[in-house]
């Protein structure tokens, strides 16, 4: 389909009946999975040691309230898109409110739709032990969530990510962090699922921990960093100097060492077993409305909205449409929506089919009416829509524009070791 590389094109003609074939677009880039391997830097860049402004690290020194369910699944919610920070203390992912980097406008993250999931799936990975949901929707207004802001320069920032202080047994779940990975590291991949995490594990209470390519590294890169599964004794900086722990408590209950912190023993005890996706994305029809009418030949776009608890993620689409396509197949989906050209003559009835990565699967029909004649508006006004072929047939493609590509202790910037700083 000209315009459109890598498209499902489903039908062609012969002589005297349609006979239908399938092109499936090729798979996404490698680069564009896993993002660009790790260049060297010549200097470590150090976090800023000084809070910008003084608070309280609640919870830290004080039993866990007890409201909080010690071991109940939390959730990260990953903000691309953009937000203003307006003042308030302690924060309030809810309403977008902070006293770190209040006043500041936070631009839409420039990468695309498809290193979006790229991200999300390997922060995902990182996170497959333990009862956290990632999530680059909005969750609802009654539960708590910890908000990752992605955007920002880490060069202007001179650090990889920005958080506030501990807050141990996560009794202040509603946080905000910051991740600076747009500019020149915005195709940073495995770095910027590791620097979402470490920034998310201060706000929990984690702090860093004297050993390279750890997740709690004072500096990090373009790599996938993994919780520490062990005790590890707890610094401030590049230069591993002894620190004050911000959980003594918890550090001495799981390592017998109040300055030593085993971070994904932290993880287990906060937020219990990994999260099972059980919930069937929900998928609904944007455009056109069900019941279009066109003219002969018929061409448009397709646009559907997923609403899920991983969105978005990887997802399989199979369309059926009988008596064009009657033995559809299920192929990968990124950006919900695809093209239909030259649809003939008749009333047409698309059934999708959506599943998630867990199986979790939606279905969804739509009805479109092509006819010879001209669509009328309510005013009379006849409005064509295209051409008719000759003898009313067409062929019908349909286009996948599914891009199928297939943490900080506050006033800490965590240094690149060979690689870059999160806070």
């Amino acid at each position: 389909m000209p315009g459109f590389a890598g498209a499902l094109a489903v039908a062609a003609w012969l002589a005297s009946e349609p006979e239908f074939a399938v092109h499936f677009p090729p798979a996404p880039a490698a680069d564009e999975r896993e993002g660009p391997s790790q260049s060297a830097e010549a200097a470590a860049i150090a976090f800023d040691d000084t809070p910008s402004e003084p608070s309280p690290r609640p919870g830290t020194y004080t039993p866990r309230p007890a409201g909080r369910k010690l071991g109940a699944a939390t959730t990260i919610f990953v903000n691309f898109d953009g937000v203003t920070i307006e003042s308030c203390s302690p924060s309030n992912s809810h309403r977008n409110c902070h006293w770190l980097e209040a006043g500041r406008r936070f631009a839409p993250w420039s990468g695309s739709f498809a290193q979006r999931v790229a991200i999300l799936d390997a922060l995902r990975s990182l996170v497959a032990d333990y009862g956290i949901r990632v999530t680059g929707q909005r969750p609802p207004a009654d539960e708590p969530y910890v908000m990752i802001v992605y955007g920002g320069d880490s060069i202007e920032e001179e650090a990889l990510g920005r958080a506030p202080p501990g807050d141990c047994w996560d009794d202040l779940p509603n946080e905000i962090a910051y991740v600076f990975l747009d500019g020149e590291r915005s195709d940073w991949v495995n770095g910027g699922a590791s620097t979402i995490l470490h920034e998310a594990g201060h706000t929990w209470g984690l702090d860093h921990i004297g050993l390279n390519g750890a997740l709690m590294s004072p500096a990090g890169g373009n790599l996938l960093a993994p919780p520490f599964a062990g005790c590890a004794a707890i610094v401030d900086g590049v230069e591993f100097d002894p620190a004050e722990p911000s959980c003594p408590e918890i550090n001495l209950e799981l390592c017998g060492l109040s300055s030593y912190q085993d971070a994904g023993a932290v993880l287990e005890l906060l937020f219990g077993e990994p999260y099972v996706d059980d919930i069937a994305p929900r998928l609904e029809l944007r455009r056109p409305f069900d019941g279009v009418y066109y003219q002969a030949p018929a061409s448009f776009e397709v646009e559907l909205e997923i609403t899920d608890d991983l969105h978005p993620q990887r997802y399989e689409l199979a369309i059926e449409v009988p008596g064009l396509l009657d033995e559809p197949s299920f192929r990968e989906l990124i950006e919900p929506r695809f093209e239909v050209d030259n649809l003939p003559l008749g009333d047409w009835t698309f059934e999708l089919r959506l599943r998630d990565a867990a199986g979790n699967e939606s279905q969804l029909r739509f009805r479109v009416e092509v006819g010879d004649d001209a669509p009328v508006a309510d005013d009379g006004c006849s409005c064509r829509s295209g051409p008719a072929t000759p003898d009313g047939r067409g062929l019908l493609s349909l286009a996948l524009l599914a891009l199928l590509r297939r943490p900080r202790k506050l006033g800490r910037r965590r240094p690149l070791l060979a690689a870059e700083p999160r806070r």
